[in-house]
Formats: C-alpha cells, sequence, structure tokens
C-alpha cells in the first residue's frame, strides 16, 4: 500500500512531495498481485461468542461485529442461526439463490446475505420481500449503483413501494415518512439493513470503499 501525499496543490505549488512518491506509486499500480488466488465463491466460516450471562454474550457479539466493521456505529441483533432462518421464511426463494454483485467491492449478495442484513438491523420475515427487490433494483445496470457507492457525493438510495405490502408491513408514506417511526418501523429496518449490505457486502465503508465528504443523515 502507497500512501499518496493528499494536499491543496495549486499550479505554482511545490510539486516535490508527488515526485519522491511517484515511483512507489507506479509500481504498486503496476507490481500488483492478488492476494488470493482461490476461484469461486468463497464463505467464512460462522463466529461463536460464548460469556457467563446473556446480556455479556450480545455486548461481546457486538463488540466482535463492530471490531470487524460489520455494523454502522450501532448495537445490532446478532445474526445466530436462529434469526437467520426465521428471517428467511418470509421469501419462497432459496437461500443461496444469488442477486447480484454488490459494487465497488463487487461481494456477491444471494437471499441469506439480504437476510443477515435484515436480521442484524431489527427486521421481521415480512420485510424481506422489500429488502430483496431492493437489492435487485440496485443491481440494476441503469442504476449506476457502482457511482453511487464511491461518488463524494452523499447520495443515498431511497425505497419506494409500492402495492399491498406497504401497508401489511406499515410502511410509513405520512409524517416523518424518511426517518425512524416507533408506529410503523418497516422503513427503517428495511433502510438500515440497506445501508449494512451497502457496507458489508459492497465496501462502501467511509473513507475506504465509498467517498462520500459528508455522509448521508442515515436512521
Amino acid at each position: 500500500m502507497v500512501t499518496f501525499p493528499i494536499d491543496l496543490f495549486l499550479a505554482d505549488s511545490d510539486l516535490e512531495p508527488l515526485r519522491l512518491r511517484l515511483d512507489e506509486f507506479f509500481k504498486g499500480l503496476t507490481d500488483w498481485s492478488p492476494a488470493s488466488n482461490e476461484f469461486g465463491l468463497q464463505f467464512q466460516p460462522s463466529h461463536i461468542v460464548e460469556s457467563e450471562t446473556e446480556d455479556q454474550t450480545f455486548t461481546n457479539a457486538n463488540n466482535l461485529i463492530l471490531m470487524n466493521l460489520w455494523a454502522d456505529g450501532l448495537p445490532v441483533l446478532p445474526p445466530t442461526r436462529e434469526r437467520v432462518d426465521w428471517i428467511l421464511q418470509g421469501s419462497d426463494l432459496a437461500s443461496d439463490h444469488i442477486l447480484g454483485k454488490f459494487l465497488p467491492r463487487g461481494g456477491v449478495t444471494n437471499v441469506e446475505t439480504v437476510a443477515v442484513a435484515l436480521a442484524m438491523a431489527g427486521g421481521r420475515p415480512e420485510y424481506l420481500p422489500i429488502l430483496i427487490a431492493a437489492a435487485q433494483a440496485i443491481f440494476d445496470p441503469r442504476t449506476f449503483h457502482d457511482r453511487l457507492q464511491a461518488a463524494s457525493g452523499n447520495a443515498f438510495p431511497v425505497v419506494i413501494v409500492n402495492g399491498p405490502i406497504a401497508k401489511q408491513i406499515r410502511l410509513s408514506a405520512d409524517y416523518g415518512c424518511l426517518g425512524p417511526d416507533p408506529q410503523r418501523p418497516a422503513g427503517t429496518s428495511i433502510g438500515r439493513a440497506l445501508r449494512l449490505l451497502q457496507q458489508n457486502v459492497g465496501g462502501a465503508l467511509p473513507g475506504v470503499g465509498s467517498v462520500g465528504v459528508y455522509g448521508g443523515i442515515r436512521t
């Protein structure tokens, strides 16, 4: 990894800091090899978190998730096998059904991946079809979601739901519809789960896969 000088360089600036690192920078671009030569889908093993009390186990699980940069900074519900299987009851699709790749990282997203994010965000099985449809919409080439993810602006996806399911799961469509609403919690869980997918699968980690200057105000 090469740390390239980042500063405000004007026409009459001293460019010597750049010149001193050019050879190192070009070598990093041209003499690169992947960290892994394995092909195909690679699945990480599950993590086991134990403690003397349920409360401490929950805390330890959240610490593990946060240290691995799998959360958004707020506590999440650990995606246990039981919780993910419960969420998966909301769709007839096979858990390994591939929906697409989240850019810029290119992480493969299947139905179980979506269910894991929804479980972490406190979602319910009936929310799963909406989140699957939202992911499929993002993967449509016409959305250019690679640019959305990596842009320096503060864009973020907005999910508009039509049809009976919007009322069935009590999506907010009234006052404060873009924010949290304890009377209609579905939108908050779905929105947070979508953000977790963007970050954990798509690599949109601030300053890493996303260079949004200010970021978006999310719930």
